[in-house]
């Protein structure tokens, strides 16, 4: 494992501290990588190392897990689609993690191979509770009592994970249902931009306006988020856009019922909608109504959590997205080696 200290700002000089240290690792003989695998944002301006690298011998894979805008427009030029065409094609392949992300890579205009390679779930962390857990003592630090539901959303707290819907959605349901609390676990936004300030006062001022302050609780990061599912009862994700979803697939590995929105990159990857999980409309009123029917009917809240786990183990084990990255990995250097021959 090699760190890299970088500034603490994005911008040109963090990509460059980046890439001339990657660039220096690999020219080590000692540690001369078989495949390089490059995950998070990438510019223009990287290109130049990716062909550096491919000299020394080194093919290079490219992770895209959600399909942005830009990927989708479908008419006229546009300079970043085209920015983002030239880096994916200067790779010697793509890993994304649904089909309909594959086809909309391809129909982009990218000619590199693209393998499709679900998330890995660890079925031993995240697990339904057993007898010897103690999620009543977590429950309990929020003041929840054991036979109060807790409705979850895990990531971020920003506009486009749509934690204000979920919080009005809330509001509705106590309103029905008042043993019932709302718990957030994730990161605010950051950055002190005005759009993303605007969004966090909105929220607190939602929060504070229901009335409900004591029973809809913030956790920040943790490293037990497989703590905090298996405390809960029903598990909610209200995006816009995602590729295949971590957060609902932990859930569903820890048997907790999942509803969902509609969103951008949605696919039979996550299952079959009301099936493995639920979909509902993305507004506070149909969120209340489904949410109201999981807490009033647990007979059909454990049928859908118990199909949503068989479908975790049986198609998104970490044991078996190993296997595809090491197929994988093996096939590309092989394929590399042999062109070096030629």
């Amino acid at each position: 494992v090699h760190r890299v200290r970088l500034p603490e700002h994005s911008g040109g000089r963090r990509r460059w501290i980046f890439n001339r240290n990657l660039l220096r690792y690999c020219r080590d003989p000692a540690q001369l990588p078989e495949v390089l695998q490059l995950l998070g944002t990438i510019r223009v301006g990287s290109i130049p190392y990716v062909r550096r690298l491919q000299r020394l011998g080194i093919p290079v894979l490219y992770s895209v897990t959600t399909a942005s805008k830009v990927m989708r427009k479908k008419t006229g030029f546009d300079s970043r689609l085209f920015r983002f065409r030239l880096i994916y094609n200067s790779m010697d392949g793509i890993v994304c993690n649904t089909q309909p992300l594959r086809q909309a890579l391809l129909d982009m205009g990218v000619t590199r191979r693209v393998d499709v390679i679900p998330n890995g779930c660890d079925l031993e962390r995240f697990r339904p509770a057993e007898p010897g857990d103690d999620v009543q003592a977590l429950r309990a630090r929020f003041g929840i009592e054991a036979d109060e539901k807790v409705i979850i959303a895990v990531g971020g707290i920003m506009s486009r994970k749509g934690s204000d819907i979920l919080v009005e959605a809330f509001a509705r349901l106590h309103q029905q249902r008042d043993r019932t609390h709302l718990l957030f676990v994730g990161p605010r936004q950051p950055g002190q931009e005005a759009h993303h300030l605007a969004f966090q006062n909105k929220l607190d001022g939602l929060v504070q306006a229901s009335g409900l302050a004591q029973r809809i609780h913030f956790v920040d990061l943790t490293d037990n988020v497989a703590d905090y599912l298996r405390a809960a009862d029903i598990f909610v994700l209200a995006s816009t856009r995602e590729g295949l979803p971590n957060s609902a697939i932990e859930a569903m590995a820890c048997g907790k019922p999942v509803v969902i929105t509609p969103f951008v990159g949605l696919s039979d990857d996550l299952g079959k909608a009301g099936q493995e999980y639920l979909l509902t409309e993305r507004n506070p009123e149909a969120l209340a109504a489904i949410f109201q029917q999981l807490v009033d009917d647990e007979a059909h809240s454990a049928e859908l959590a118990e199909r949503g786990r068989d479908w975790i183990v049986a198609n998104m084990s970490l044991d078996r997205s190993i296997d595809l990255y090491a197929q994988l990995y093996r096939d590309v250097a092989q394929r590399h080696a042999g062109a070096g021959t030629e």
